[in-house]
């Protein structure tokens, strides 16, 4: 891990931030016409790597207005991209009005995160990254850099929130800066802490779990569920072992298994069929697949938020708005390798990071879709009680309480003690900004209620 005093090194590179370019917009929201300004830029984090990101700020502002910052998973989705226009930012593809945006409650900001996704990039292999440890320390630099060019944050709710993959970003990302702040190298007086949805926290959890998930779901019959849990428990040895990259195998080894047995359920909600996953290809095109573990992993969980029309539209209008993106990036084009560098790493837990944050104060804030399965809400409860943070006894006791939306009398639930939260979404899959607007919403309210 780069040493703090090296990031303050890197940082003054990074100071050299293309200027902000303001665009003034309005959008009609749930709560009403907010109109907003927009900035955006590259951060040089390091020699040959460079981070986009993209801000959109409320015209009218105060200092208890937060910012939230969103990671998107993959690794190597794009936050600029899928997240802004098809989740939570302002406005879609079609330049109409998301009404559910988050902007309503907060600033956004969205990083293109590792680098060599969506408009990031790196100037040759070297400099991808490999671990999330690394990717901490990336994102470290770019908050230097960000804070610097956008002081009026220092002394604003600052939170961090994310999906799937993002989640094991998120968590190291939120470690390295609570340390960064704590020695003065980023003056952030209120970072306030994280929201980890469906995230891949520990991916034995989900995969020791997907057969209890599809079995009660009906998905699975006794004898499908022997050979599924199976097959996890082969997973599980190469785990056990510290056999990384074979236990990466096993996992994709373990979703075609799956796919096999449920005639193609979707990933990332299983009322749904995965058409776009691995053994769905390969049936309707009837071919031989040749393809790698890694490559048939990165199809059924990047691929299918590079969407053609998303990628056209980011790398013709978003490009000739943004006027700085390189001739030679591609939105998108490095997304591959992104998640091949980072392989060797999808299957290492990091719920101890998630108990470093809380004995830290942070307020964490877990919150999962009831129908997703790659991380499903077994899964989820399961390293939850991995955690020896010294209130778990206290939460686990604790009452679930139902809350509610303007369209479902009972949306969902939650369950708190002290700075952790969970909270259930009904109804929605893997994407909950996506699929459940309004409990998305409740999601980011409950944040800053519980952060005051």
């Amino acid at each position: 891990m780069i040493s703090l005093l090296l990031v303050c090194v890197l940082a003054a590179s990074a100071l050299a931030a293309t200027p902000p370019s303001k665009a003034n917009n309005t959008v009609n929201t749930f709560a009403g016409p907010l109109k907003y300004n927009e900035d955006w830029g590259y951060s040089l984090i390091r020699t040959g790597a460079h981070t986009f990101w993209w801000l959109y700020a409320a015209e009218q502002a105060d200092e208890n207005r937060p910012l939230f910052m969103w990671l998107q998973g993959g690794p190597g989705s794009s936050s600029t991209g899928y997240g802004n226009f098809q989740e939570l930012g302002p406005k879609t593809m079609t330049d109409e009005d998301n009404q559910a945006t988050w902007l309503q409650l907060g600033d956004l900001i969205f990083v293109d995160n590792p680098v060599g996704t969506g408009f990031s990039y790196v100037e040759s292999n070297s400099q991808y990254t490999t671990n999330v440890a690394e990717i901490g320390n990336d994102l470290v630099t770019w908050a230097i850099d960000f804070f610097s060019v956008h002081p009026e944050y220092r002394t604003r709710p600052f939170f961090i929130v994310c999906e799937s993959y993002g989640g094991k970003m998120t968590a190291e990302f939120a470690a390295q800066l609570h340390l960064a702040v704590s020695a003065g190298v980023i003056p952030l007086t209120k970072f306030k802490g994280v929201g980890l949805g469906d995230s891949w926290i520990s991916a034995m959890d989900y995969v020791n779990t997907w057969g209890e998930y599809l079995y009660a779901q009906s998905y699975l019959d006794e004898q499908q569920l022997d050979r599924v849990n199976t097959k996890a428990a082969s997973c599980q040895s190469l785990v056990d072992s510290g056999k990384w990259s074979q236990a990466t195998n096993c996992w994709s080894a373990m979703e075609e298994l799956i796919e096999i047995e449920t005639d193609g359920v979707s990933w990332y909600n299983v009322l749904k069929q995965g058409d776009s996953d691995a053994w769905s290809a390969a049936i309707k095109t009837n071919r031989i697949d040749t393809r790698t573990h890694v490559e048939k992993l990165y199809d059924r969980h990047v691929r299918p938020l590079q969407l053609d029309a998303l990628d056209n539209y980011m790398d013709t209008v978003i490009r000739n708005k943004l006027g700085i993106i390189p001739d030679n990036v591609h939105f998108g084009a490095q997304s591959g390798m992104v998640f091949n560098k980072q392989s060797g790493d999808f299957m290492t837990p990091n719920w101890a990071t998630v108990d470093k944050l809380l004995s830290y104060g942070l307020q964490v804030t877990v919150f999962n879709g009831q129908l997703d399965l790659i991380c499903d809400t077994i899964g989820t409860e399961r390293w939850i009680n991995r955690l020896t943070w010294k209130g778990l006894d206290q939460y686990k006791a604790a009452t679930k309480k139902p809350f509610k939306t303007k369209s479902f009398p009972l949306a969902g639930y939650t369950k708190t003690y002290q700075n952790f939260q969970m909270i259930y979404i009904l109804r929605a899959g893997h994407m909950v900004a996506h699929d459940t607007e309004e409990s998305g919403l409740f999601v980011l309210q409950s944040m800053i209620d519980r952060a005051k």
